[in-house]
C-alpha cells in the first residue's frame, strides 16, 4: 500500500506554481506532464484532506473522481487536486524523461534532487536514480530552475524545507519506568565546576529578526555563546491552520554581535529542539507523538549539529515518553552519550544513546517538585528535595554529595565559581560554602522571597541572588538580607519567558525574549547585565533599621486562634513574644493569628522500586497549622506546616502507614521560629524597579511607595529617574543600552 505524504505533495504543488509564475509556457508544461488516465488509482483533494480515488473521464481541463468520504462520493477536479501515486512523495507533476538523444526515456515524477543526481519514481512505483550529466538539457535546465525557485519559496516561507529522513524509533535496554532511584548518603562536599569559557564572550546586546513564517511559535534560546555571541533559538510550526500541510520546526543561528540571524537549520515537523551543547555538537529534541492515557507516547531524538551549521545529522531516536503532568518539557545533552530528562513529576531518566540504555532513573522527593538544576559545564545534577539539597554526577547518576536543609527546598542554584550552593525555602535562603570546612549552611532571613512551592533563582555574584516572583525578578542581596530590586516586563512578556528554556541568567547576563508585534511574526533576543543602572547607586544609601515592621519594643498583641488547643498556643506565643523582645498587649496594630484544620482528601500513587512495576494508590487527608503576624490586613510574616504521604515507603501496607503519619500539628506552635526583626513586606520588591523590553533594561523608578513621604513625591522621583535613565539610554547608543537592534526586522538574514 503506498502511503500519501501531504508533507511532500503540498511542497510539490508551491514549486510547480512558482515554476509556472516564472516564466515557463503553460502549453509546454501541460504537455510535458504526464496526463491521468479513465481507471488510474490517484489521490485527490478533497473534503480538507487527502483520499483515494479512481479517476472515471475527463471534461476539459477538469477531471472526474470518485472517492471515499462517508460513502462514495463522485466530482470534478483539477489537475493541481490530483495525485498519481508516483506524485504522493515528488517535488512536481509527473513527465517524461529523456537523454539528449532520446535513447533513454522514463514517465516519472521527481521524488529529490541528490547533488548531480535525480530520484525519479516511475508510474509503478519503482524508483531509478539518474545522473543529471546524462538527461537532456531541457530536462537538466528544467531541474535547475525547480531547484531555484524551490530554494527561494523555502526561504519566503511559503514551501516546507526539506528535513533529514529520521532513523527507526528504538526502545532502549531497560526501558523506562523499570528504575527509580531515591538518593540517600552524604558524599564528600567539594566545589563544582565553572562555565565553560565560551560563554564569558557574552557583552550586553540584543537584536530582533523575522521569523521564516508568521506562525512560528518559540521553544527555546539556547545560549552557544563564541566570537560571534551566538545564540541558537528553537521555534516549531503551530501547523493547525495549514490545511494538513506539516511545516518544519526551524533552528535560527542569531548573532548577538552581529545583530543578525546568520543562518538556519530545519528539523522534522513533529519535532522541536529543547537542548544544544555545542562541546560535544549534540543536540535533543522531542516529539509529543500520539497521547496513549496518561503518556504522551513521544519520543527523543539525538542530532549532531556543528555550531553555525545549516543541516542536522539525526543520530539515534527512541521511546522516550515524557509524562502528561509536566507543565513544560525539560532534556539535556550531557556529553556526546548522554541525554537526561524529566520523564514525569519528580523524575529524572538519563539514557546512553550508545549503549541504547536506561542509565539511571532519579525519584526527587520533592512535594511540589522544585526544579532541578544542570550545571554550566554540564558535570553536576542540583536536585531541590524536602529537607536536602542532592548532587549527583550527571553522566553516571552516582551520589556526589547531599547537603542537609532544615526544611523543604524549593529553589536551587550554583554560583559560576562552583564554590557556593543557595537554596531557598518558605522564609529563608540557605548558602553552602563548598570549599570550606563548615558543613552547615549560612542561613538568611527571606520571608519576602520564599517560596514554599517550586522557585528560580540564579546568583549574579556572591552577593547577589536573582529570584523569580510573580511578573518580576527579585534581586536579593546576601549582606542586607533583603530584596533590593525588581525587574518587570509586561504580563504578555512575561508569558513568552515564564519558562526556564526561554530565559535565564549567564555570565552575570539575563537572557530573554521579546515580540515587538503580539501577534506573532517577529522576535528580540536580547542579553542585559545585571544588576542594571542606578541600582548600586540607589542601594548604597538604604538604613535597614529604619525598615522593621517588629522589632523590640514593639507592642504585638494576640488574635484569632483557630487551634484544638487555645490555652497551649497563647502561652507559646506569649512566650515567642518575650523572647523576641516584643510588648505584648490585648489591643494592637499587629496582631498574630493562628489556624489549625485538615485538607480534603487527596491521591497519591507508589511504584515498587523492585523493578516489577506494581503500584499502589491511597487516599489521605493532610493536617495543617498556619501562623500570620498581620498589620490590618497586611501579611508582614506566615509560616505554616502540614503532613503528607513520604516519598517512600518500607512495608506492604502503605495505606496504613500514610494514614498513621495523619495527626494534628499542635506542636508546630511551640516549634516554629519567629524572627525578632521583620521586614515590613511593602519592601518585598526593593527600593526600585527596572523594566526588560525592546529597548533593553529601563529604569522605571527607584523610590518605592514605602521609602517616599507621599505618593506624589515617589511619583515625582520615578519620573526624575525614568528621564535620566532615558537621556543615558540616548547618550550611551542601542548597543551600549542593551536595546535590541530594529533595524533588522523583517530582513530575514
Amino acid at each position: 500500500m503506498v502511503v500519501f505524504h501531504r508533507f511532500a505533495s503540498f511542497r510539490f504543488f508551491v514549486a510547480a506554481v512558482l515554476l509556472a509564475c516564472a516564466g515557463s509556457s503553460s502549453d509546454s508544461r501541460v504537455q510535458a506532464q504526464i496526463k491521468p488516465a479513465e481507471g488510474d488509482q490517484v489521490k485527490v483533494y478533497a473534503v480538507g484532506e487527502w483520499r483515494d480515488g479512481v479517476i472515471l473521464g475527463q471534461q476539459g481541463e477538469r477531471y472526474g473522481v470518485q472517492y471515499e468520504f462517508v460513502s462514495s462520493q463522485q466530482d470534478m477536479f483539477d489537475r493541481k487536486a490530483i495525485r498519481l501515486l508516483c506524485e504522493t512523495e515528488a517535488l512536481d507533476f509527473a513527465r517524461t524523461w529523456a537523454s539528449e538523444s532520446g535513447a533513454f526515456k522514463v514517465d516519472a515524477a521527481l521524488k529529490a534532487i541528490d547533488g548531480d543526481k535525480v530520484v525519479l519514481v516511475k508510474l509503478d512505483l519503482n524508483e531509478v536514480t539518474v545522473p543529471l550529466a546524462s538527461l537532456s538539457k531541457k530536462d537538466v535546465a528544467y531541474v535547475g530552475k525547480l531547484k531555484k525557485f524551490r530554494e527561494a519559496a523555502i526561504a519566503r516561507g511559503d514551501l516546507p524545507a526539506e528535513t533529514p529522513r529520521l532513523p527507526d524509533v528504538e526502545s532502549f535496554e531497560n526501558g523506562f519506568g523499570e528504575t527509580a532511584m531515591v538518593m540517600f548518603g552524604e558524599g564528600k562536599v567539594t566545589p563544582l565546576g565553572t562555565p565553560p569559557s565560551y560563554f564569558s564572550t557574552f557583552s550586553q546586546s540584543g537584536t530582533g529578526f523575522s521569523f521564516t513564517r508568521k506562525r512560528q511559535e518559540l521553544v527555546a534560546i539556547i545560549p552557544v555563546g563564541g566570537p560571534d555571541q551566538l545564540v541558537l533559538v528553537s521555534v516549531r510550526e503551530d501547523n493547525f491552520f495549514n490545511n494538513g500541510v506539516k511545516f518544519p520546526s526551524q533552528l535560527y543561528w542569531v548573532s548577538l554581535k552581529q545583530k543578525k540571524i546568520i543562518g538556519t537549520v530545519f528539523v522534522t515537523s513533529e519535532d522541536f529542539v529543547l537542548d544544544y551543547d555545542p562541546r560535544s555538537k549534540i543536540m535533543v529534541s522531542y516529539n509529543q507523538g500520539e497521547r496513549r492515557g496518561f503518556n504522551d507516547g513521544g519520543v527523543l531524538t539525538a542530532w549532531r549539529l556543528n555550531p553555525g551549521d545549516s543541516k542536522a545529522e539525526p543520530i539515534v531516536r527512541w521511546n522516550a515518553s515524557l509524562g502528561w503532568r509536566l507543565w513544560s518539557y525539560y532534556a539535556k545533552v550531557i556529553n556526546e552519550r548522554i541525554i537526561l530528562a524529566k520523564t514525569d513529576r519528580q523524575t529524572y531518566t538519563a539514557w546512553d544513546i550508545v549503549d541504547k540504555k536506561v542509565l539511571y532513573s532519579i525519584k526527587a522527593r520533592s512535594f511540589f517538585d522544585a526544579q532541578a538544576v544542570l550545571t554550566k559545564d554540564r558535570q553536576h545534577f542540583i536536585i531541590p528535595e524536602d529537607g536536602f539539597v542532592t548532587v549527583i554526577k550527571a553522566d553516571t547518576g552516582a551520589l556526589a554529595f547531599q547537603l542537609k536543609s532544615p526544611s523543604s527546598v524549593s529553589g536551587v542554584n550554583v554560583n559560576d565559581a562552583g564554590t557556593k550552593i543557595a537554596a531557598l525555602t518558605r522564609d529563608r535562603l540557605y548558602v553552602w560554602e563548598l570549599d570550606g570546612d563548615d558543613p552547615r549552611p549560612i542561613s538568611y532571613n527571606a520571608p519576602l522571597i520564599g517560596n514554599p512551592f517550586s522557585a528560580r533563582l540564579d546568583w549574579l555574584d556572591d552577593d547577589h541572588i536573582l529570584v523569580e516572583g510573580f511578573l518580576s525578578q527579585i534581586l536579593f542581596r546576601l549582606s542586607l538580607e533583603l530584596p533590593i530590586w525588581s525587574y518587570e516586563m509586561s504580563v504578555w512578556q512575561k508569558s513568552l519567558n515564564d519558562d526556564p528554556l526561554r530565559s535565564m541568567v549567564l555570565n552575570g547576563h539575563f537572557f530573554y525574549t521579546a515580540e515587538p508585534d503580539i501577534f506573532g511574526g517577529t522576535l528580540a533576543v536580547g542579553a542585559v547585565k545585571l544588576p542594571g543602572p542606578s541600582v548600586q547607586e540607589v542601594t548604597a544609601k538604604i538604613e535597614k533599621d529604619s525598615l522593621y515592621a517588629i522589632k523590640p519594643g514593639v507592642e504585638v498583641s494576640i488574635g484569632n486562634l483557630n487551634v484544638s488547643d487555645v490555652g497551649f498556643v497563647r502561652q507559646a506565643l506569649a512566650e515567642k513574644i518575650q523572647s523576641a523582645g516584643w510588648v505584648l498587649v490585648d489591643q494592637a496594630d499587629i496582631q498574630i493569628h493562628c489556624e489549625m484544620g485538615q485538607h480534603p482528601p487527596r491521591s497519591e500513587t507508589y511504584t515498587s522500586m523492585m523493578g516489577r512495576g506494581e503500584s499502589t494508590t491511597i487516599t489521605y487527608a493532610p493536617y495543617y497549622s498556619n501562623i500570620e503576624i498581620r498589620r490590618g490586613k497586611q501579611v508582614l510574616w506566615q509560616s505554616g506546616a502540614t503532613t503528607g504521604a513520604p516519598m517512600v515507603v518500607h512495608g506492604d501496607d502503605i495505606q496504613a502507614q500514610v494514614t498513621r503519619m495523619q495527626v494534628p500539628q499542635l506542636e508546630f506552635f511551640k516549634n516554629v521560629e519567629i524572627p525578632a526583626r521583620i521586614i515590613d513586606s511593602r519592601f518585598g520588591n526593593g527600593f526600585g524597579h527596572s523594566e526588560f523590553g525592546l529597548r533593553g533594561i529601563v529604569v522605571t523608578s527607584t523610590a518605592p511607595v514605602a521609602r517616599a513621604e507621599s505618593p506624589d513625591e515617589a511619583k515625582r522621583l520615578a519620573e526624575e529617574e525614568a528621564k535620566k535613565a532615558e537621556e543615558q539610554r540616548k547618550n550611551a547608543g542601542p548597543t551600549n543600552a542593551g536595546g535590541f537592534n530594529s533595524g533588522s526586522f523583517g530582513s530575514g538574514e
